[in-house]
């Protein structure tokens, strides 16, 4: 069975998280970030509907920040969750948490986050906790 994959998103202590549950997690929070943007886009279009006007010879000024405050607020927890999920994911393989720093280099990050999805952890208990399969 697999690890639910909302249980535990906060927690950087010694927890581990399979591939199943890392990749539910982070399929759930891309859908919710794709609809934030929908929203944020439409949001600001309705407010200044000038902004997307081809013709206009000066383009209109930005009006309701506020439409942009808010996302971004909301995108602060996505990003502690999302480092302490992966950190609970390279647990799971055997390495330390410390290693989802590598997400913050350029192109290698990318190419580590994506990794995280094919890793197979260890089967069995390791430093880091029981198997979260077991």
């Amino acid at each position: 069975m697999s690890k639910p994959a909302f249980e535990d998103i906060f927690s950087f202590g010694s927890v581990r998280r399979n591939r199943l549950s890392y990749f539910l997690y982070s399929l759930c929070v891309f859908a919710a970030m794709i609809i934030l943007l929908i929203l944020v886009l439409s949001g600001f279009a309705a407010m200044n509907p000038s902004a997307f006007d081809t013709d206009a010879a000066v383009p209109a000024e930005p009006q309701g920040m506020g439409t942009l405050v808010f996302p971004f607020l909301v995108t602060i927890p996505v990003w502690i969750s999302g480092w302490a999920v992966s950190a609970q994911r390279c647990r799971d393989f055997g390495w330390s948490g410390w290693a989802v720093l590598l997400t913050l280099v350029p192109y290698a990050g990318f190419v580590f986050a994506i990794a995280l999805l094919f890793i197979p952890g260890k089967n069995g208990e390791n430093r880091y906790g029981p198997d979260p399969l077991a």
